[in-house]
């Protein structure tokens, strides 16, 4: 008998590089951390824009550089930050193996196993290294290997692949092949993967980014070809205008604070014990309007309890009891069910079992041979006797409508179990009646989501009207609609929209239920503990496991509830849309520099103007109409779920105040010339418009005010009357009394400007969409 390695046989394994670590890591290592924060692009084209502007000896335009280092300080100290507690709270989740070393059992995590350790295989595992069975008995969902959805059975001496999952059973192993000389070490590698999520948010604005880093080159040349040559400015003004536009077209505190956002948002979830392996996946809980909920764990405790034993036919209670004590003996990996079993019957081998089959959820039975007894079966009525069961019926449809689940304990005179199959011989023995413990608080929470505009579907293994019931109970709307998908007919997209409940669902089935949805055009969250929810929380947008759950569960969810207490769940899903609906606002905000200087650039290059900026201007107007309100309006709750595009309400936002921007310079350069300003009043009036026309949209953009939003306006507004008054010589503006003329009813008229710009934007939007409509109904 194989007694595994003593400690100083693993040390020489670690010292030969046996082990089975990997590269899979939530976070990125330090060294990362700061050189993705540093060595961008944007930081590089900035840092070339600063040496130009040293270069000239203004130095005081290169202002813009010092947002660029508090941006990347700011990120990479949050992105530490994150990572320090995202490590410590990975500690708690890290999948753990039984290991045999020196002749005592311990658990240790996946990756300190080496080759030739003696391991425990137990149902809900992911199988962590290539192993050998040297006794007992596996069944494992190898679809990661092969693709098919099949639990294939081990034996004694069989090899089990890493990656793999254990459905059922437990066996130990040795350790044959680990790390990267695994059989499927590729595979594996994206198995124990956790799930990453599609972000709308980052797709956007990498696309965003992508366009922006073409074409801000070949502008800032022909810019300054434009202004020295066509205009004969000084090389020094040339450079410093076409640094300007180049400046304002990089959204580069966009990206900052998106990073910022997310990292802040992880911690803020840490401290409501929700683990995040995936910081866009917060996004996605912004866009959730359908939550999958698995029964056990979420509407119920989790814990169960007997609540009778009927026996059936001519049977005693007596004898059902002594069968039922013989199973219990034989779990060795208990689920909720059979502890509530054993704490009902006490487990003893009254009856001697020589051959056992642990339950697994995909065919919802367990089995036993007792020698002159013949073969039980103890699980779901409908596997069992899918024709149905007339001596119990009366009583399944009572207990059904109390919302109990029902255990069927049936014999049949086989003497061994057919792998796969039931016997047509069976007959019903007992009917074990079992109690869900709803949670405390169930109704609230179903109630918070109901009001959220969030569609809830329960998915269970169990009886579907036992799961109406309790979910009727929770307080979840259209809970009397439900299905038994053992039986169900008909196209699963049509059963996924029509239906609350589903009852008596396969792995397999409750993945298919997710695709539907989702290919109804839903965003989809998941809910799961066990490893026959694994296929689901990969397929759904956002999974979210609990802690106590299986490893696979956990490895596979995108969040894990570190106390396994599903009432976090609304404050999750708030977290999520808080933090992508104020990034939404705060693009807004960003967006409009971005947009008036590619406009402002593209005027002065056809029409030979020279540009009406200087970066210094850029600096003051970023810091009190972006980078200040948007840092202290990031963290304040918006709980409206997120819809459409990311950009859409984006520019819808930025596109009007951009041009109303662009307008304002046409019209600030014809007061120039007709009244003969000098440079820096001309600057002055500008600059002046510019800030309030920042102001006004800033008041837009966070619509409606609240005490926090108002404060904020005011105190920009003040801060930039009080620059412009105080210290205009800093930022290369100048003022006389006369240009009150000129500002005070560029005020006054600008929000209307606005306005009309908006309602064109909007109707242009309408047009466009309705082309698109009648070609698309047209090509179709």
């Amino acid at each position: 008998m194989y007694k595994g390695l003593t400690n100083q046989q693993v040390q020489e394994k670690v010292s030969q590089g046996l082990t089975n670590k990997t590269d899979l890591h939530m976070t990125r290592s330090y060294e990362e951390i700061i050189r993705s924060n540093t060595l961008t692009y944007f930081n590089i084209v900035n840092a070339v824009l600063f040496v130009i502007v040293l270069i000239t000896g203004h130095i005081k335009n290169g202002m813009f550089f010092l947002t660029i280092i508090a941006n990347t300080m700011i990120g990479i100290y949050q992105e530490i930050k994150a990572k320090k507690l995202l490590e410590r709270m990975e500690i708690m989740v890290a999948t753990k193996v039984p290991v045999c070393r020196d002749e005592v059992w311990t658990e240790i995590p996946a990756d300190d196993i080496v080759q030739d350790d003696l391991i425990r295989l137990e149902s809900g595992m992911q199988i962590p290294a290539d192993c050998q069975l040297l006794d007992g008995y596996l069944e494992a969902d190898e679809s990661v290997l092969t693709g098919e959805s099949e639990h294939v059975s081990h034996y004694s001496g069989d090899e089990v692949s890493a990656g793999t999952i254990c459905t059922s059973g437990s066996a130990s192993a040795r350790v044959v092949r680990v790390g990267k000389n695994c059989a499927s070490a590729r595979i594996m590698e994206e198995a124990r993967k956790y799930s990453k999520v599609k972000s709308e948010l980052s797709e956007n604005l990498n696309r965003l980014l992508r366009i922006i880093s073409v074409a801000i080159i070949p502008t800032g040349l022909i810019l300054f070809a434009t202004q020295y040559w066509l205009l004969g400015l000084s090389w020094q003004d040339a450079a410093l205008k076409s640094v300007a536009a180049v400046v304002g077209m990089i959204p580069e505190g966009l990206v900052v604070l998106t990073s910022i956002a997310l990292a802040v948002s992880t911690m803020r979830l840490s401290r409501r014990q929700v683990l995040v392996q995936d910081l866009f996946s917060i996004e996605s809980l912004a866009r959730v309007d359908v939550l999958c909920l698995d029964k056990t764990g979420t509407l119920t405790q989790g814990s169960m309890k007997v609540d009778r034993l009927r026996p059936l036919l001519d049977h005693t209670e007596t004898y059902a009891k002594g069968v039922l004590c013989s199973f219990m003996a034989a779990e060795d990996k208990p689920n909720a069910t059979s502890k509530a079993l054993t704490e009902y019957f006490g487990k003893s081998e009254v009856f001697h079992i020589d051959s056992y089959l642990p339950f697994s959820s995909a065919r919802k039975y367990t089995a036993a041979h007792i020698m002159g007894e013949g073969t039980f079966y103890l699980g779901a009525v409908n596997f069992l006797f899918p024709k149905g069961c007339p001596a119990a019926n009366r009583h399944l449809r009572e207990a059904a409508k109390e919302g109990k689940r029902i255990l069927i304990l049936a014999r049949s005179a086989a003497e061994t179990i057919p792998e796969g199959e039931i016997p047509e011989d069976l007959d019903p023995v007992a009917m074990i009646t079992i109690c869900d413990v709803l949670r405390d608080n169930v109704r609230e929470i179903m109630s918070y989501f109901r009001k959220q505009d969030v569609s809830l579907k329960v998915i269970s293994g169990d009886d579907a009207a036992t799961v109406s019931s309790l979910a009727l109970q929770a307080g979840i709307p259209g809970a009397e609609h439900y299905v038994d998908m053992s039986q169900a007919e008909g196209n699963m997209t049509a059963l996924a929209e029509r239906h609350t409940v589903f009852g008596r669902v396969t792995p397999d089935q409750k993945k298919a239920l997710i695709e539907a949805l989702q290919a109804n055009g839903h965003t989809v969250a998941m809910t799961g503990d066990g490893v026959n929810d694994v296929p689901a929380l990969k397929t759904a947008d956002v999974g979210v496991a609990m802690a106590a759950g299986s490893s696979a569960a956990k490895d596979s969810a995108n969040l894990v509830l570190l106390d396994n207490d599903f009432a976090h769940m609304p404050d999750i899903v708030d977290e999520g849309r808080r933090v992508i609906n104020n990034i939404s606002r705060a693009a807004s905000m960003y967006l409009v520099k971005t947009v008036f200087s590619i406009l402002l650039s593209v005027y002065v290059i056809v029409l030979r103007q020279e540009y009406p900026f200087l970066p210094v201007h850029l600096s003051l107007i970023s810091a009190v109409g972006v980078g200040i309100p948007t840092f202290f309006l990031q963290m304040e709750p918006s709980f409206e779920r997120v819809k459409g595009k990311f950009f859409t309400p984006a520019f819808r936002n930025a596109v009007p105040a951009a041009v109303t921007v662009f307008l304002t310079a046409i019209v600030c350069l014809l007061l120039r010339f007709i009244f003969h300003l000098p440079i820096e009043r001309y600057y002055g009036i500008f600059v002046a418009l510019t800030g309030f026309i920042y102001l006004y949209t800033l008041f837009r953009v966070y619509y409606p005010p609240t005490w926090i939003r108002v404060a904020v306006l005011a105190a920009m507004a003040v801060l930039l009357v009080l620059v412009l008054t105080f210290v205009p010589e800093l930022f290369s503006v100048g003022y006389a009394l006369q240009d009150l003329a000129a500002i005070l009813p560029g005020i006054a008229v600008i929000p209307f400007v606005n306005a009309a710009l908006a309602r064109a934007y909007d109707w242009f939007r309408r047009r466009t969409s309705r082309e698109k409509g009648v070609r698309y109904a047209e090509k179709n």
